[in-house]
């Protein structure tokens, strides 16, 4: 029996490093891509004409999630953690609030990512999943603004 244990841990050393994996989310959470954990709608497509309430000093963004290439998640940021149009000067980590259920307070992008169902294959290195800046048009609908220029 002992060698068998030795067998076992030798293995578990040996073996090679595992991709990048996110905690599964608490049980009874959504899992679904394009919605929060707690099941709201999170596609700029489906919210772009429904008011959303977005505090003093956070903007609108659009993330790309791998499992849904032709949707924007709309996401609410502190703008002092997004670059300005030359790609400097956005402060290190994260401020985020959910859009879709009012969740407030992420302060860590891989909780965000996890909270929004962005399933990230990679280390989440991670911002870098915001993609767009969302604006009003003319008729008041949001839509995909100007690409946000995150450098190096």
């Amino acid at each position: 029996e002992e060698e068998e244990e030795e067998e076992e841990e030798g293995s578990e050393s040996s073996s090679p490093p595992v991709p990048y994996q996110m905690k599964p989310p608490p049980e009874g959470c959504c899992t679904t891509d394009g919605f929060c954990q707690a099941g709201k709608d999170l596609r700029l497509v489906s919210i772009s004409n429904e008011h959303i309430e977005v505090p003093s000093g956070f903007l609108l963004v659009g993330a790309k999630s791998p499992n849904l290439p032709d949707h924007l998640l709309v996401c609410a940021v502190d703008k002092r953690f997004l670059p300005d149009d030359n790609g400097r000067n956005a402060l290190l980590g994260f401020s985020g609030n959910c859009v879709g259920c009012g969740k407030k307070g992420f302060c860590y992008f891989t909780e965000f990512s996890n909270h929004i169902n962005l399933k990230l294959t990679t280390q989440p290195k991670k911002q870098k999943h915001l993609k767009y800046y969302l604006v009003r048009n003319a008729q008041g609908a949001l839509t995909k603004g100007s690409i946000i220029c995150w450098k190096g």
